[in-house]
This record gives C-alpha cells, sequence and structure tokens, in this order.
C-alpha cells in the first residue's frame, strides 16, 4: 500500500482557503483538513503547531489575495483611468464566495476581524490614492473611496451582477470618478 504524498506548508494553506470559500471556516480544524487530503493529523501538526497558528497562515494568504496582490497587477497598468476602472471592474465583477466566508468568520473571531479590517483599510486608502491620481480633490477623495467601497461589499455580500450590470455600474462609478 503506497503512501499518501507528503503535503507542504504552501498546500495546507491553500487546501484552507478552498475548505474556508467552499464550507466556511468551522471546517479549518485540522482533524477534518487531515481525513480529507488522506493524510494523519501528525503531518498537520508537523507545520502548525496549533490550529490557531493555521488560521494565522490562512488568513495572511487570503490577505496577500484580497488585497496585497491585486494593488500590485493594478498599478502595472499603463495609467492611472485604466487603473482605477480596472479596480472596479475587479471588485464589482467578483463574485468571490472567500470574501463572503472571511467576513462570516470576522464576525466571529478577533482573528481573522482584524485581518478584515486591514484589508479594508488598504483598499480604501489605495481607492482614496486612485481617486486622487485621477483628479478627485482631496476634501472629496476620501468620502467617495468609502461610497464606493461601501457599495463594492453590498453587491459582493448580495449577488453577483449580470456583464451588462457590471459595465453599467462600473461607468456610473467612473462618473462619480471625474
Amino acid at each position: 500500500m503506497s503512501r499518501p504524498a507528503k503535503v507542504t506548508v504552501e498546500e495546507w494553506v491553500e487546501i484552507g482557503l478552498d475548505a474556508l470559500r467552499h464550507q466556511g471556516f468551522e471546517a479549518l480544524k485540522a482533524d477534518s483538513l487531515s481525513k480529507a487530503r488522506g493524510v494523519t493529523r501528525g503531518s498537520f501538526y508537523n507545520y502548525f503547531k496549533a490550529v490557531t497558528d493555521y488560521h494565522a497562515a490562512v488568513i495572511l494568504r487570503w490577505k496577500q489575495l484580497a488585497a496585497q496582490n491585486v494593488i500590485v497587477e493594478i498599478d502595472k497598468l499603463p495609467s492611472k483611468r485604466a487603473a482605477l476602472h480596472e479596480l472596479l471592474r475587479l471588485a464589482f465583477g467578483s463574485s468571490e464566495r472567500l470574501e463572503r466566508q472571511m467576513r462570516i468568520w470576522a464576525e466571529n473571531d478577533p482573528l481573522p476581524r482584524r485581518a478584515v479590517a486591514e484589508v479594508d483599510e488598504m483598499r480604501i486608502a489605495y481607492l482614496k490614492q486612485l481617486l486622487l491620481d485621477n483628479g478627485v480633490p482631496s476634501r472629496s477623495a476620501g468620502t467617495r473611496a468609502n461610497l464606493i467601497y461601501d457599495c463594492y461589499l453590498g453587491c459582493s455580500m448580495r449577488r453577483s451582477l449580470t456583464e451588462e450590470e457590471l459595465e453599467e455600474l462600473v461607468q456610473e462609478l467612473m462618473r462619480l470618478c471625474s
């Protein structure tokens, strides 16, 4: 009988993100994740001293995916106007279950709550800077950034937009950003 392949720390984190996305934060337990992967709990605890350490690793990866990596990619675009447009399309065009599940988890646990607050702060600050770079007066850039972000949160928690609805919303938001 062959032994199951060893699971790396990165794979454990990706397994956690997938479990969070599809099953919620309750699924982030060493026993259930190990069984689903066909490995022993010892394999899990080889990398993580406690489940809270694992949760911290999953949350850190979510922060990278949710904000840091997006900002790096958006900043590569040729103009600030294109960056703003693409950011709005990405934000409002995705129906990300992981975002919803992370926010549900944050309602129940201070560790993800801090991470969600940090990501929200980072996203709003980045959006505000893009608005400033696109000529929005500084006295209203913060208000507009918060308004757009609150609209994003409402859409992400509520439903997916059709392609037509997305384009109409992005165009309206771009007018707000002028």
